[in-house]
């Protein structure tokens, strides 16, 4: 069992300053300060919060780490999140050499006025969902040309406890006959 789950407990947890290690700590933890320097890491979502201090803690072990601001995937619209993605994934690669070792989707937005993409999806599920679906599509080919049997390419997906306040809508993603309510 991980050294950590104690502290995830849902009873334990507390919020800020309680007992869950930070993400600097786990890359200490787990001795990889400097470690990692032949490796690229790819973050979306880099902004205040939990994006940020994944940004910072694996800039430690030496990577080449990237994030998709400024890339300038995040900044454009949200109303053309294909066309960026496709883009944003291109200029990725080309500034990595094709390399990717390390995806994690941290992107998301929530709570937001009514709207689609250009491609018709509810805007929350085009950003949330299908956009990093996209980048990993694109992305796949890289993360399977640099796995090796010492380092495995890796996809994290980063959600929230939001979920717990409604089952997603399988039938109804875009609220075309449900009420839409942020």
């Amino acid at each position: 069992m991980s050294r950590y789950a104690e502290a995830q407990k849902v009873g334990n947890l507390r919020g800020a300053g309680d007992a869950r290690p930070t993400a600097l700590q786990v890359i200490q933890d787990e001795g990889l300060t400097g470690k990692l320097t032949d490796k690229v890491f790819l973050i979306t979502g880099v902004s205040p919060g939990i994006g940020i201090e994944t940004l910072r803690a694996l800039h430690t072990t030496g990577a080449l780490v990237f994030d998709t601001r400024s890339l300038k995937v995040t900044r454009s619209s949200k109303h053309h999140l294909p066309r960026h993605v496709r883009s944003g994934a291109a200029d990725f690669l080309q500034k990595s050499n094709d390399k990717v070792n390390l995806l994690v989707a941290n992107a998301g937005i929530m709570a937001t006025p009514y709207e689609k993409t250009v491609d018709g999806f509810e805007s929350q599920f085009g950003t949330n969902h299908v956009a990093h679906f996209l980048l990993f599509q694109l992305l796949k080919p890289a993360l399977l040309a640099f796995a090796t049997p010492e380092y495995l390419s890796r996809v994290v997906s980063v959600t929230s406890r939001d979920h717990f306040f409604g089952p997603p809508l399988l039938d109804d993603y875009n609220f075309e006959t449900t009420p839409y309510g942020p």
